[in-house]
């Protein structure tokens, strides 16, 4: 088993990322820069972040190498913004977290520390007045598109009567994020020592005097790396950027943001967009981009890793399992030399042979390795190169065949096992009726061989539209039917003891395998909370979600109003969906309402079917069967739809 923790040690090949974004940001060119290193979750944004911070301590490089000198006079700093998330002013705790530990760096605190100390009694101030760009939201992000910085006038701080206050407080987010090279610093002696005013600062005077600070001292630039910012909430993440544009990006600074950038512009979307467009979705769009564009200099998406990868880093993983430390150590050296000569080749059997200098391997690590070279192109295609998403499934999967082993069940077979768990982690519906229809006919379900037969056929072709026509439209969407063609085929494989090891996820929830996405999260909370901006805004980011993602959000309202039929906000989420439109949704309002008790339907729904129907003409095939069925019905919903059509008339 391994555990899902970040790392510096690079199993996935993402140093090479890491060189890139550090060249970029010891560029003195190049300063100030914001530089975004984007990915999904899971995709290794934070493990590159941890290489940044270590890589650019100048003490790691070999004496007079470039590596070096670029790294001379650099002070990094790495910062968790979801630590702040439970503060009533995200933006304050991230200044003052930069500032505490630029101030407790070992070499260039004690040249800043006095600076330090007086503009941090002026961020508390802020704090505790709730400075912030909240009050002159729009102005601000007026100010971003157009190239401006919005001054914040110091009576908004005057007014609440706190210009006197001088007690700072250390909050366990900034004892958490202390930065690497850091010394123990006593701020409550120092605050009382100080002597000069806890004066309110503007925006232009922060910037001035935090900028001379650096000038002043032997920092040659500033590196902030902020890490985990999209699983903020979209005010905190809007608190933060602005922090970073409109307070701490001065001469002699970079910042590096690690997030997945769609959650990035649904928070835009939701702060300003709707607001600022008055509803105008082309206006919406331009805003956000604008945005983004301006916060975001330079934007490095991280790739997706390819089969060949994926080998890669199973078998690295599976070396640090079954070997001793030094020699894992030296196949992740050897996979690294590998790499700098040919990145499009795997690193398997044979390269960790020739690595470790032996003839014959361990007979559990070449089992091991040689269930990665044929389950890499599988997993790789039904995780979507996710290394997170890789090394749960392999624990999972230890977690199965470990279980097999001591029921001794011997005719396990790895490759059927591996796609049998990627259409449970991917579909658990489909898991679902699946098992249910090979319990019904001792493991060797006709209906899969069906399936095979139209959708993979003699030669595999899975973009037969005519023939996925024919088939139940929960079975056609291009991801399943990719699953379907996928080998092996399953149509003459006893299924019965692969569902046996698998009664976790049958009877119970397998936490450590489903995972959704923070995007799809995010997406759902919004669409539920009941406010008609965050709806629209989740509405649209919801059209830029994978087909994967898509069906994951349905299912989770599928879910949500399969447990409370009578939830209205569910099904205000699910018309949202339809009206915007995004793909399946309407298709899966007609089956709920198809298949839901008619009395537990609020009346209010009957009313959005019928509207639905008559503005969507292109709907009213999906939607009519529910309107005939619930008009047939005594229930509430029933005679909504009912007074609906008599008015239509």
């Amino acid at each position: 088993m391994w555990p899902d923790n970040e790392t510096v040690n690079d199993l996935i090949g993402f140093q090479v990322h890491a060189d890139l974004v550090r060249e970029v940001v010891t560029d003195p060119k190049m300063l100030p820069v914001t530089v975004g290193v984007f990915g999904d979750w899971g995709g290794g944004k934070t493990s590159i972040m941890r290489m940044l911070e270590r890589d650019l301590q100048a003490d790691r490089w070999p004496k007079d190498s470039p590596e070096e000198t670029a790294c001379e006079g650099v002070a990094v700093i790495y910062l968790n913004t979801w630590l702040f998330e439970g503060y009533d002013d995200a933006k304050a705790a991230l200044l003052s977290s930069v500032l505490l530990q630029l101030g407790e760096h070992k070499r260039f605190g004690p040249v800043v520390r006095d600076n330090v100390v007086a503009l941090l009694k002026s961020v508390n101030v802020m704090r505790l007045a709730r400075f912030g760009l909240k009050h002159v939201a729009l102005p601000a992000a007026a100010a971003f598109a157009t190239g401006g910085a919005s001054l914040i006038p110091t009576a908004v701080l005057t007014s609440l009567g706190l210009a006197s206050l001088t007690q700072p407080a250390k909050s366990d987010a900034e004892d958490a994020e202390t930065a690497q090279g850091s010394e123990q610093v006593d701020w409550a002696a120092l605050l009382n020592q100080n002597t000069s005013p806890a004066e309110p600062l503007d925006v232009r005077t922060f910037r001035q005097r935090f900028g001379k600070m650096l000038a002043d001292s032997d920092i040659r630039a500033l590196i902030v790396l902020i890490d985990d910012l999209d699983r903020c909430t979209p005010d905190r993440i809007i608190d933060s950027l602005e922090a970073i544009k409109l307070f701490l990006s001065v001469e002699h600074t970079a910042f590096v943001i690690g997030a997945d950038p769609r959650i990035v512009q649904h928070a835009i979307r939701s702060r300003y967009a709707e607001r600022a467009s008055e509803g105008n979705e082309e206006e919406s769009t331009r805003l956000v981009k604008d945005y983004l564009e301006k916060v975001i200099q330079v934007p490095y998406r991280l790739p997706r890793l390819s089969a060949s990868e994926i080998e890669t880093y199973m078998a690295l993983l599976f070396c640090q399992r079954y070997l001793a430390p030094d020699d894992a150590a030296c196949c992740v050296r050897a996979c690294a030399e590998q790499r700098s000569q040919n990145r499009y080749s795997s690193f398997g059997y044979a390269a960790v042979k020739v690595a470790l200098q032996r003839a014959d391997l361990d007979p559990d690590l070449t089992a091991a390795l040689t269930f990665s070279a044929a389950a890499a192109p599988l997993i790789a295609d039904g995780l979507k190169g996710n290394p997170r998403q890789v090394k749960r499934f392999l624990n999972a999967l230890l977690l199965r065949k470990q279980l097999a082993r001591v029921a001794q069940l011997r005719n396990i077979r790895d490759d059927v096992l591996v796609k049998l768990m990627i259409l449970e982690y991917a579909h658990e519906e489909l898991f679902i009726q699946l098992f249910g229809w090979q319990a019904a006919q001792h493991g060797h379900p006709k209906q899969l061989a069906d399936l095979e037969a139209a959708l993979a056929g003699a030669q595999g072709n899975v973009n037969d539209d005519d023939a996925a026509k024919k088939v139940d439209p929960k079975w056609a969407t291009t991801a399943v039917r990719k699953w379907v063609a996928m080998e092996p085929l399953l149509a003459g494989v006893d299924l019965r003891d692969y569902f046996w090891i698998a009664r976790d996820r049958l009877e119970s929830t397998f936490a450590g395998l489903s995972m959704v996405s923070p995007v799809v999260r995010t997406v759902l909370d919004d669409l539920l909370s009941g406010s008609p901006a965050k709806r629209n805004a989740a509405t649209q980011t919801a059209k830029s979600l994978g087909e994967d993602e898509r069906e994951s959000l349905l299912g989770l309202i599928d879910q949500r109003l399969l447990r409370q039929p009578d939830d209205k906000t569910g099904y205000d989420a699910l018309r949202a969906l339809v009206e915007t439109p995004v793909a399946g949704a309407a298709e899966l309002f007609g089956k709920i309402l198809e298949t839901r008790p008619t009395e537990a339907i609020p009346a209010g729904v009957g009313m959005d079917l019928v509207t639905l129907a008559a503005t969507k003409p292109a709907l009213k095939p999906l939607l009519d069967p529910a309107i005939q069925r619930l008009a047939k019905s005594s229930s509430r919903a029933g005679a909504a739809v009912k007074n609906a059509l008599e008015a239509k008339r």
